[in-house]
């Protein structure tokens, strides 16, 4: 198992030196009308927070800032949220408290409609 956990981070940094993109923490919970996504951006201004929202994915994407010199700065958060079932892109809620943004999605209903027959 650590082996695997040191290959994932060997791959994470290898990416983000290649693209100059980090992969924030996230995690997404599943209830049974809507995922939440949790993702640590800290430093970002919400202003500059890119949302974008697909069938079935969520997409974020924010400059990020740093006080320690690297070669990482003034690099950008991306990521990229694919969920189980599809979304309602029209019921998409997000907020940005203390370096944390959250991000509520609704799912699509699967559930019929009654039509009344004229």
């Amino acid at each position: 198992m650590e082996t695997e956990v040191d290959e994932l981070m060997r791959t994470i940094k290898e990416v983000e030196s290649r693209t100059g993109c980090i992969i924030p923490l996230y995690n997404v919970v599943e209830t049974e009308e809507e995922y939440v996504a949790t993702i640590d951006m800290p430093g970002v201004n919400r202003e500059e927070i890119d949302l974008q929202v697909y069938e079935n994915q969520l997409g974020v994407e924010a400059p990020c800032r740093s006080d320690i010199p690297s070669r990482r700065f003034g690099g950008r958060y991306r990521l990229l949220i694919e969920f189980p079932k599809p979304i309602d892109p029209s019921a998409v809620k997000a907020r940005y408290v203390h370096g944390v943004l959250e991000v509520r999605v609704s799912k699509k209903s699967s559930r019929g409609v009654r039509i009344k027959v004229e």
